[in-house]
């Protein structure tokens, strides 16, 4: 008996989490896959049809499904070089023996803690095209001849959104690339100083290469960050001016709740699950390579 007991412990511990996954998770996904063949508008609430990959044919057939995905894939890829390039620069000088150091790692963590929505009124606020201090600062240093709608433009309004998601995720990256920077033993680049290698030299043999396993995860994590980003457009720009920041999240959510068509909605949420999951696929295929070279 007390075998018995010892074998089964670990399963039983687990279970009570296995099932609040399966109820809060597991369940919800797979009421969500099996709607998705219905016709499921909630002006007809009555009247559910089975429809098979109807709703999947008609997002994707649709000039807004590829406006978005054109979008999301700018958006995305803007967002996660910056993100990236910020993160490695400001983690390369906090490496450093500078004054403050300790302070500074924490001050650069507050825009990831500022929650999504505030972090986009604050942005809100400094693009603003009447009264926003960027326009204030630009102004006054007589770098532009007038105020400049940010939010307004087509081009400026997706560089605004690109900007505001690099401030809000770079911190991250840059807690991230720190760690990996401090694991990196020092004799190594003494020995390469003593060889005559510079600082390019050394960073592209020595650190990026060790860099690489957190570079994977933040490529990962901020790809599908990207992807989902929702809070921002929703507060910053409302998918606008003219759609030119209607990310592919944005446009499931005015599936949902402003044509009320919660089965076009359900659809655009499983396309969006299966493009993310295939862009991590291709990063860890990209890095297993990498490796076996």
């Amino acid at each position: 008996m007390p075998e018995t007991r010892t074998r089964w412990y670990p399963y039983v511990t687990i279970l009570p989490a296995l099932l609040l996954i399966g109820l809060f998770t597991l369940y919800p996904v797979a009421v969500a896959i099996q709607d998705s063949f219905y016709q499921y508008v909630l002006t007809k609430p009555r009247s559910h049809p089975f429809i098979g990959l109807r709703n999947f044919r008609e997002v994707i057939g649709s000039y807004y499904f590829l406006n978005s995905l054109s979008i999301t894939g700018m958006f995305t890829v803007a967002s996660v070089a910056g993100v990236f390039l910020f993160g490695l620069t400001v983690a390369s000088l906090l490496n450093t023996k500078i004054k403050l150091a300790a302070v500074l790692k924490v001050i650069i963590l507050l825009p990831w803690a500022i929650p999504s929505v505030v972090a986009g009124l604050l942005w809100k606020w400094i693009l603003n095209g009447d009264f926003g201090i960027l326009n204030g600062i630009l102004f006054s240093l007589k770098l532009i001849p007038g105020y400049i709608p940010f939010l307004s433009d087509p081009v400026l309004a997706r560089v605004s959104l690109v900007l505001a998601q690099v401030w809000k995720e770079g911190s991250l990256a840059a807690i991230f690339f720190l760690a990996g920077l401090q694991l990196i033993p020092s004799e190594l680049y003494e020995a390469a100083r003593m060889d005559g290698c510079r600082t390019w030299r050394m960073f592209r043999a020595i650190t990026f290469p060790l860099l690489r396993p957190i570079a994977l995860v933040v490529l990962v994590y901020e790809t599908m960050t990207s992807i989902l980003t929702f809070d921002l457009i929703y507060v910053l720009t409302g998918g606008g001016p003219a759609d030119s920041t209607s990310l592919i999240s944005w446009f499931a959510y005015a599936e949902i709740f402003k044509s009320l068509n919660l089965g076009h909605g359900i659809a655009l949420s499983i396309i969006i699950a299966l493009l993310t999951l295939a862009l991590i696929l291709a990063y860890l295929r990209i890095l297993r390579t990498e490796d076996s070279r």
